[in-house]
């Protein structure tokens, strides 16, 4: 029934063009692939290189994210064909919530942490300072809302994507992995409409398991596959006002809707849950003097996702995601050029989840909703969260002297905020079945006591609070760039202040290239310095009150037990974590490049050296441990876990890329060899040297401290150490077919692991560790345009899109039984309707 529905949905979206056209007459407006066309247009470079001292940018354009882009609407997704762009090595793997999470894929450039690049929409920082690092909506205390991009816009929005991997202006700030500018398109100056839609479900997924994952499930059930359908549509409207505005307005929608089991033991009935992204867009261009430009817009983009526990009932959470954001800006261009802007950006985080969390005996009235001893009930309440920024930008270029000055300024406010507006209670720890008819409720019945039946004897309450942090940043700019001949001199200053650190950082950002003896061959070496930026998870989670257990015992009255409400007396209170233990640096990369860029073979080249040294890193360390008196005497210690500068990071990468685009065709193929090391994979973990215990373990035939032998190892994610991509787009039958394919291979590597066995040395045992293989991964891929009517009423075009077509097992060393599928080859279809 599904398809049926489908079939007929694509049908009719077919028609409506078809029917617009032949409203006038039958005649030859509206054709099928009519053999009298323009020749049409040449092809898109893949991507365009920088040279000289942008020889770390590339630019992707409209055509190419047109043609590019996956189903989903993914637009980081496009960012594979570069070389120094890492991806998550999990992502995909088929379980329910990741096919569910819609949201951008995290990225990491030039080594840098998938949180530590600068992100931005038409110059907005889209960046959480808000945690992370929390990915389970269900937990008891941290919203999951949050990504690392906290806004984000389709693909069917994006005119342009600009990516700085090194060597990068003193422009740009708050970073120390790299800078990614997502880039909405202009309006048209004449009237134009597109309307798309496309849709993937499991019947166009053929799923893979791994090996290992069929071995660890032996003879047991094998488990269910996913079921889940994906819709992706929206509009787009182009409508001059006049000759010098233009107004673009733009509405994207996309959904996943997944169905779940329960735990057996929950009944494993079927449910589902669905996640939405919505964008709307508003964007003005006024053309005020032919070098004088205003543009305003407004971007709001709700995103929600559902999430229930499996082995639970009444937990429905809904994660929020997304926010506003909106821009004025006034620009001039010319041999002096300036610009003045001002920005705001919303993101709201929050969840809504049901209050009060019970656990109760399932042989009970009110729990018996499972077959486990206990019954979970309910969940742990609303969290409020989010974040505003407050911008003002300037910016100013003239040519003076040999070169050209510029000079910036911004200042940015930003405010974050969480909360649990009420108490959330968690009741547990139920009386025995045996004592069940002696108990008695003083209180009367309650999901925490039923005369008969049982008693609840621990609740703990996590309290109601509002954390609020507010910050100032200021930063200013100072680059010239000067010609002697064939060298190129470009040395900057940046100034970056940020209140919550109160740190004053200065970072050098230098750069030379010369014109070698050859046409278009150019090499640049580059040594830079990039500070970060203020997280304030920390700051967010030192405010959160102790959290609150109580007990009670039963009072004997003859053979009844007696439970009261007032007999619940203070049993342990666990304090907040402390982080503000002293002044923090701010977090920094040191950066040495070199590059050359040439014509060769009728192409582009580019080849990179980058390497980067970061320091000063935040990492959590324990800290004191304190010891608290409780009200009957008793008393309670709890360790305090503190933020550092102890973290670090070390890169090494050399890339080689070549581009090249003749007639109706394009091609990119470039690769990465690279080593990278970091002390810890996110803030919010301990640095190894930092472990409370730092035991012996077996490794290479010798005795060794579990810190040497973690030191040796690089970094476990988003880290491959060779990358080869390679992708192709061309037109055919004069434009009227679009294809591309591209393809993206991660090799293997080892890592030292616990192997899970032990090794006798001297009389003494301990844990062996061994090299543990990560296989190769690659990953081919295909998009296909063709236009099935062309008019002066429109053009239709259906749309196909294929992931994995080679039908591979991405994660072959995955052993996961509970969910154990992964994405094979899996298809996108779609119509796309322009006028």
């Amino acid at each position: 029934m599904r398809q049926i529905v489908t079939r007929a949905l694509l049908a009719s979206a077919a028609l409506l063009p078809v029917q617009i056209a032949t409203a006038q007459d039958s005649g030859t407006d509206a054709r099928l692939l009519p053999e009298v066309v323009a020749d049409g247009e040449r092809t898109d470079d893949s991507y365009i290189m920088g040279t000289g001292a942008d020889a770390g940018t590339t630019r992707i354009t409209e055509k190419e994210i047109r043609a590019r882009t996956p189903g989903s609407g993914d637009v980081n997704q496009l960012l594979k064909a570069l070389p120094t762009i890492q991806f998550r090595s999990d992502e995909f793997l088929a379980t329910e919530e990741d096919i569910q999470d819609i949201r951008p894929s995290d990225i990491s450039i030039s080594g840098g942490r998938y949180y530590d690049n600068l992100i931005s929409i038409d110059g907005i920082d889209a960046n959480a300072r808000v945690d992370i690092t929390q990915n389970s909506p269900q937990h008891y205390a941290e919203p999951a809302g949050a990504s690392a991009q906290s806004l984000w816009v389709d693909a069917n929005l994006v005119g342009e994507i600009v990516v700085r991997d090194s060597n990068i202006s003193a422009e740009y700030g708050r970073f120390t992995g790299g800078v990614l500018d997502i880039r909405t398109r202009d309006p048209k100056r004449r009237f134009g409409f597109t309307s798309t839609l496309s849709y993937t479900s499991d019947a166009l997924t053929h799923f893979k398991m791994s090996d290992a994952s069929r071995e660890a499930i032996g003879d047991d059930a094998m488990p269910g596959k996913p079921s889940f359908e994906k819709w992706r549509y929206g509009v787009t409207v182009d409508a001059p006002l006049n000759d010098d505005i233009g107004l673009l307005l733009g509405y994207n929608r996309s959904r996943a809707d997944v169905i779940y089991t329960r735990n057996a033991k929950y009944g494993g009935t079927r449910y589902g849950q669905s996640s939405v992204s919505d964008n709307y867009l508003a964007r003005l261009v006024y053309d005020i003097r032919t070098d004088l430009k205003l543009s305003g817009q407004f971007a709001y983009t709700p995103y929600e996702s559902e999430s229930s526990s499996a082995s639970g009932v009444d937990n429905k959470v809904t994660s929020h995601g997304g926010g506003i954001t909106s821009k004025l800006e006034l620009a001039k261009s010319g041999d002096t050029n300036w610009s003045i802007s001002a920005s705001l950006s919303h993101s709201d985080t929050s969840r809504d989840a049901s209050p009060t969390n019970y656990s109760i005996p399932s042989w009970t009235t009110n729990g018996n909703v499972c077959s486990n001893t206990n019954c979970t009930i309910g969940g742990f309440g609303n969290v409020d969260q989010w974040q505003n920024n407050y911008a003002l930008t300037g910016r100013w270029s003239t040519p003076i002297g040999a070169g050209r000055l510029s000079l910036g300024a911004d200042y940015q406010r930003i405010e974050v905020m969480r909360s649990r507006p009420d108490d959330n209670i968690a009741y547990s720890s139920g009386t025995s079945q045996a004592n069940a008819a002696n108990i008695l409720c003083s209180d009367g019945n309650s999901m925490t006591c039923v005369t008969g039946e049982y008693a609840l004897t621990t609740y703990s309450v996590y309290r109601a609070y509002r954390a609020r942090v507010n910050l100032d940043s200021f930063a200013a700019w100072a680059q010239y760039q000067m010609e002697l001949g064939d060298l190129t001199l470009r040395g900057g200053l940046r100034y970056d202040y940020e209140s919550f650190l109160g740190n004053h950082n200065v970072s050098p950002r230098l750069s030379a290239s010369y014109d070698l003896p050859w046409d278009g061959w150019n090499v640049t070496l580059g040594a830079n310095r990039y500070y970060g930026r203020s997280m304030l998870a920390y700051a967010l989670r030192e405010q959160y009150p102790n959290t609150l257990t109580y007990r009670r015992t039963a009072t004997t009255s003859g053979s009844s037990l007696v439970y009261a409400d007032s007999d619940w007396y203070l049993y342990r209170a666990s304090s907040a974590a402390s982080y503000s233990d002293g002044n923090k640096k701010t977090p920094y990369s040191d950066e040495l490049s070199a590059a050359l860029t040439a014509g060769v073979l009728g192409g582009s080249l580019r080849v990179k050296g980058v390497y980067r040294e970061a320091k000063d890193e935040f990492v959590r360390s324990a800290g004191e441990t304190l010891t608290t008196t409780l009200e009957d005497g008793r008393t309670t210690t709890n360790t305090n876990y503190v933020v550092t500068n102890d973290g670090f990071s070390e890169y090494r990468g050399l890339s080689l890329e070549w581009t090249r685009s003749f007639g109706k065709h394009a091609i990119a193929l470039s690769t990465n060899f690279s080593k990278t090391k970091s002390s810890n994979d996110d803030y919010i973990e301990s640095d190894i040297d930092d472990l409370i215990e730092n035991p012996l373990v077996v490794f290479d035939g010798a005795v060794r401290s579990y810190a040497d032998v973690m030191a040796m190892n690089q970094r476990p994610d988003m880290a491959a150490p060779l990358i080869i991509n390679a992708t192709w787009t061309a037109n055919w039958l004069d434009d009227r077919i679009t294809t591309n394919m591209n393809l993206r291979y991660r090799s293997g590597f080892d890592r030292i692991e616990d192997t899970g066995r032990s090794a006798t040395v001297d009389g003494t045992s301990y844990d062996l560790y061994d090299y543990v293989h990560y296989p190769d991964a690659f990953d081919m891929n295909m998009n296909a345009q063709v236009e099935v009517i062309r008019s002066r009423y429109g053009t239709l075009t259906a749309d196909v899109r294929v992931a994995n077509l080679l039908d591979n097992t991405p994660s072959p060393n995955s052993s996961s039984t509970s969910q154990p599928y992964q994405y094979g080859r899996s298809f996108w279809f779609g119509l796309n309707y322009r006028f």
